[in-house]
């Protein structure tokens, strides 16, 4: 929620912490009905003494939780206290720390037109002329492939005996009078 430091009425109400301030409330005075209450029929039990357990064991139930939504309710008040300190801390740093002005939109000064003078253009032609030989006008870097390096010679390979192409037959070690 933003805390404007407007001249509305309602610019400094934080929501938030009122409905926290609210729900404290509420549960601790529920806390209280409940203890007060069920306090009162233990109270009844005792002087009545009548036989009812089932009654006296749920005023003691009643007692334990109103004590219960007590604490709660009261935790919650010092809890809500502290964001709200936080809250309020906050708010004063931010508005003793904000300049008077705050422009946080783009700047799109485009007044600084950059471009070469003649001489700057001049001073690259010259240097391109001194490693090239000529004026040549660069649009993009290319690089140019350099030459595969030569696969590796490899060791000749003894030679494999030729097919007999008369019988079809592949050469072996053995003569050909013992097939």
């Amino acid at each position: 929620m933003s805390q404007n430091s407007t001249a509305r009425p309602l610019s400094k109400f934080n929501l938030v912490l009122a409905l926290l301030w609210l729900v404290d409330v509420v549960v601790t005075g529920v806390g209280y009905w409940v203890l007060t209450s069920s306090n009162a029929t233990q109270a009844d039990f005792y002087t009545s003494q009548s036989a009812d357990y089932v009654r006296y064991f749920s005023a003691q139930s009643g007692s334990n939780l109103g004590a219960t939504l007590i604490g709660v309710g009261l935790t919650g008040f010092i809890i809500t206290l502290a964001a709200m300190v936080v809250a309020r801390s906050i708010s004063k740093n931010v508005a003793l720390a904000a300049p008077a002005v705050v422009d946080n939109g783009p700047d799109f000064d485009f007044d600084d037109d950059t471009d070469f003078d003649a001489d700057e253009k001049a001073a690259v032609r010259e240097h391109a002329a001194s490693e090239t030989g000529s004026i040549k006008t660069v649009t993009a870097h290319t690089v140019e492939p350099t030459p595969a390096a030569a696969p590796p010679v490899a060791a000749p390979a003894a030679e494999a005996p030729a097919v007999d192409s008369t019988t079809g037959d592949e050469p072996t070690d053995e003569p050909k009078s013992a097939r």
